[in-house]
């Protein structure tokens, strides 16, 4: 009892020591200076530690511009690998846990979605395809598909996942396998919603947070374990995140979670031939298993790994298991 009361008076006095430092900060900056020194040190690390690169790639005559992070020094004798994030922050920060082992076999190609990170179109479409048109694009622009050839595996998560399979779907002679991890490929518009309003709620405030609360939401809802630490962080700390993460493009992201949420799909999902990896958390609470399963049936190519104790967020509660079944997959004949 007495531990638990020194805990609490231990949090309250961190949270004040943080709200002076984060007054004292404000009097010399009006921006989010810790997000931004953090995101600078991700940038640094996947320079000099993971040897990646970051590019920017101009499509349509300046209309779309694509950013990447592309391995730095490409191998022949390395499968290229295209990492696709979901919603939660930018290519940097959802895959942080995973780059570092996975430049060590291939040629990575991580692109910030179009209106995440650094990427923007002027194009008024928000639909999966042209997310899809987007990054292809941007591939080609790198040499990384050569006349729309062949070579190119997708790790995709969440979100990326629809993108993933929609490349998959439109050039099939280009994708030859795909990693889809945690993805609702397949459900219904109704089926969307109703997972996403368990939780109470506006979907798309879910989606893209606006309050600090929303973002506690966030995080609960696409993890299982370490949930503690969302507590102990200071409202200010996640008010930056979200500053920096959400407000530029802000409009856009909700139009892309709307028309994710809210576009018909096609009355059969179409049969991709490649041979296809999917990996769940079993404790995933925005698309639950049940729907891998679903989706292993779909799609005879497949095979199904289950990681126990998981959520939502596999690529940072289980990077390394994740790692290992990306590697495994890709590098097998």
């Amino acid at each position: 009892m007495a531990s638990m009361k020194h805990v609490h008076l231990f949090r309250r006095y961190l949270s004040i020591v943080l709200t002076l430092f984060q007054s004292l900060i404000s009097c010399f900056f009006d921006f989010p200076i810790l997000i931004k020194i953090a995101d600078s040190f991700l940038s640094l690390y996947f320079l000099v530690l993971c040897d990646l690169r970051p590019v920017t790639v101009d499509l349509d005559d300046g209309e779309t511009t694509v950013h990447f992070w592309i391995s730095g020094h490409r191998r022949i004798s390395r499968p290229n690998l295209v990492m696709l994030h979901g919603y939660g922050g930018n290519s940097k920060w959802q895959f942080v846990h995973q780059v570092s082992d996975l430049s060590k076999s291939f040629n990575l190609f991580i692109p910030d979605l179009v209106f995440f990170g650094k990427s923007y179109s002027k194009n008024p479409d928000r639909s999966i395809e042209i997310q899809a048109r987007s990054i292809v694009g941007g591939l080609k622009k790198l040499g990384c598909v050569e006349g729309g050839g062949g070579g190119i595996s997708v790790y995709s998560i969440s979100y990326g996942g629809f993108v993933a399979y929609k490349m998959a779907k439109i050039w099939p002679e280009m994708v030859e396998k795909l990693v889809i991890v945690s993805s609702g490929v397949g459900f219904t518009q109704q089926q969307k919603t109703a997972e996403l309003k368990k939780h109470g709620g506006d979907c798309s405030k879910i989606l893209v947070p606006k309050t600090p609360m929303d973002l506690r939401l966030l995080i609960k809802i696409s993890m299982n374990t370490g949930l503690t630490f969302v507590d102990w962080v200071p409202d200010f700390v996640l008010s930056q995140f979200i500053a920096v993460m959400y407000e530029k493009n802000r409009q856009e992201l909700l139009e892309l979670a709307k028309n994710l949420l809210e576009r018909e799909e096609e009355p059969e999902l179409p049969v991709i031939s490649q041979k296809t990896l999917i990996v769940w958390g079993d404790k995933d609470k925005v698309f639950p298993l049940e729907h891998a399963y679903r989706l292993q049936r779909h799609l005879q190519s497949s095979r199904l790994e289950i990681i126990k104790e998981t959520g939502h967020a596999v690529n940072i509660e289980a990077p390394t298991t994740l790692n290992n079944l990306i590697t495994s997959f890709v590098l097998s004949v």
